[in-house]
């Protein structure tokens, strides 16, 4: 089974324990310090649509992109007022409109396997840039992976079953490789996510051959540089 599919109407149960919208505010944050009167915001990887909704309700014109139709059609419960949702490959996309403000969050990065993948979405990326825009995305660290995936299996209660999610990590491959098995009314199923895992060097140095300018590296969705215990890497970018 394709990734994002039986999990997409309990995605939003199963990371209930996150905070969207102290992880909204600082994006928002990012956007504001780097873009100038910044209107027109394209998320990649917008899944079921949490911080879509929230852009939309401060005023600001945003579009969603992500290639699962499962996850979007949650995401349409939430696509109002100024927020729009299109299926679409983020290594593969192209709008007429230039773009104030990219973002791509929650490990989506990773989900591209190859640094030419990696390549074409930066191409994608440029092609809806103006030379004020910014384009911020996360990336998921080795240290994250062992620390609370590798070789762990999580369960979880739904209304009407339970899912098992479980984790494993090649360091050799730097493949993480998460297997969700759904049992909902007595019917199995199960679909398996495969992420790369790339160091903040191989990443600044695809970023600057994809032909942007970094304006900042930083940890945690905070101000502060990238440690050794760092979970997530975020990078903010403008084009050379």
């Amino acid at each position: 089974m394709e990734p994002y599919t039986d999990i997409a109407p309990v995605y939003d149960y199963l990371l209930r324990h996150v905070d969207y919208q102290e992880w909204y505010e600082h994006i928002l944050s990012i956007m504001k310090y780097y873009v100038k009167s910044p209107e027109l915001v394209l998320e990649l990887g917008c899944g079921t649509g949490r911080f879509g909704a929230k852009f939309s309700n401060d005023g600001y014109a945003i579009f969603g992109i992500d290639k699962s139709i499962d996850m979007l059609r949650v995401a349409r419960t939430r696509a109002f007022l100024n927020f729009r949702i299109l299926c679409a490959d983020i290594t593969d996309f192209y709008l007429a409109k230039k773009m104030d403000f990219i973002f791509s969050v929650h490990d989506t990065v990773n989900y591209l396997l190859e640094p030419a993948d990696i390549l074409n979405m930066f191409r994608c990326v440029r092609d809806i840039m103006h030379e004020g825009s910014v384009f911020m995305f996360d990336i998921t660290t080795e240290h994250n992976i062992y620390e609370n995936f590798d070789g762990k299996v999580s369960r979880y209660p739904l209304r009407n079953g339970s899912v098992q999610w479980g984790n494993s990590y090649d360091p050799e491959t730097r493949l993480v490789r998460s297997t969700l098995r759904f049992d909902r009314d007595g019917r199995l199923s199960e679909e398996e996510h495969l992420q790369r895992i790339y160091t903040t060097d191989e990443m600044k140095s695809l970023v600057e051959k994809g032909g942007f300018r970094i304006l900042d590296i930083c940890g945690d969705y905070t101000v502060d540089p990238p440690r050794d215990d760092t979970i997530m890497v975020n990078f903010v970018a403008r084009k050379a």
